[in-house]
C-alpha cells in the first residue's frame, strides 16, 4: 500500500477506532448491562457480542425486513424524485406560481409525520402504499427546493440566448433548464436518498400490520430485550442508508462530474 493511501485512510480508521472505544466504554459503563442470568447484554451490547442471540430464524426475519424497507424505500424515492422534479420545474416557470405553492411544501415538511399517520391510515389503511406515502412526503422536499435552486441560479446570459434563438419554452426546459439544475438535483438526490431510509423505517413504527420492516423489527428486539439483534437491525439499516447515499453519489459522478466543475 502506497503512502499517499495510506494517509488517505488514517483518518477514518482513526475514527472508527475511537467510535468502538466509546461504544466499549458505553457498554461497560452502564448499570446492570449484564445482570441477565446468561450474562448477554442487556441495554447495549459491546461489539464481541453484538452477534450473540442470533439464529437462522431471527437472520431469516431480518433479511426479509430489509427487503421491505429497501423497497419502501426505493419505490417512495422514486416517487418523490418525479413528484420533486416536476414541483421544481413548476414552481420555477412562475414567481406567482413559486409564491403560491411553495408555503404548502414548507408546511408539509415541518409538519410531524405522526400527526398525518390517522390520515394516511384511513386513505391507505395500514398497508405497504401507506409506508411508501410516508417515504414520500419526508423525501420530496430537497429534490423540489434544489431544482427549483438550480433553475433560478441560471445565468442570465444563457436565459437571453435562448429568447435570441426563439426557442419554445418546452425546449427551453429540455436543453436548459433540466441540464443547468442537475448538479443541484443530485444534491438535494443525495439528502433525499438517505431521508427514504428513514422515511421507510419510520413508517414501520406507524403501520404495525403486515409485514415487517426494520422500524417493527428493531421495536419487537427491544421489547424482547434483545440487545444483540436490535443493534444488528439498527447497524443493517445505517448501512442501507449508506447504500442509498453512495448510489446517489455515483449517479452524480456519472451525469454530472464529467462536464461540471465547481
Amino acid at each position: 500500500m502506497s503512502a499517499s493511501r495510506t494517509k488517505r485512510w488514517r483518518a477514518p480508521l482513526a475514527s472508527v477506532s475511537v467510535f468502538v472505544g466509546l461504544w466499549y466504554g458505553l457498554a461497560y459503563s452502564l448499570d446492570n448491562n449484564f445482570a441477565s442470568s446468561d450474562g448477554s447484554a442487556l441495554i447495549v451490547p459491546p461489539p464481541h457480542k453484538l452477534f450473540e442471540g442470533l439464529n437462522t430464524r431471527t437472520v431469516e426475519r431480518i433479511a426479509t425486513a430489509t427487503g421491505i424497507s429497501v423497497a419502501t424505500a426505493f419505490t417512495g424515492l422514486i416517487i418523490a424524485v418525479v413528484l420533486g422534479s416536476a414541483l421544481g420545474l413548476f414552481m420555477a416557470s412562475a414567481r406567482a406560481v413559486e409564491r403560491a405553492i411553495w408555503p404548502w411544501l414548507i408546511a408539509v415538511q415541518v409538519t410531524p409525520v405522526i400527526v398525518l399517520t390517522p390520515i394516511i391510515v384511513r386513505i391507505f389503511g395500514p398497508s405497504f402504499a401507506a409506508r411508501v406515502f410516508v417515504t414520500v412526503v419526508v423525501a420530496f422536499f430537497p429534490i423540489a427546493s434544489n431544482v427549483l435552486f438550480g433553475v433560478r441560479s441560471i445565468p442570465q446570459s444563457w436565459r437571453d440566448l435562448f429568447v435570441l434563438r426563439g426557442a419554445s419554452r418546452a425546449v427551453t426546459i429540455r436543453e436548459l433548464w433540466i441540464p443547468a439544475s442537475l448538479p443541484s438535483f443530485f444534491a438535494g438526490l443525495r439528502i433525499s436518498a438517505g431521508l427514504a431510509v428513514i422515511g421507510s423505517i419510520v413508517g414501520d413504527f406507524f403501520f404495525t400490520r403486515g409485514d415487517a420492516g426494520l422500524g417493527r423489527l428493531i421495536n419487537y428486539f427491544f421489547l424482547d430485550t434483545r440487545s444483540g439483534p436490535m443493534f444488528v437491525t439498527a447497524l443493517i439499516a445505517s448501512f442501507v442508508g449508506f447504500g442509498f447515499f453512495g448510489v446517489a453519489g455515483l449517479l452524480r459522478k456519472l451525469f454530472v462530474d464529467p462536464w461540471h466543475k465547481p
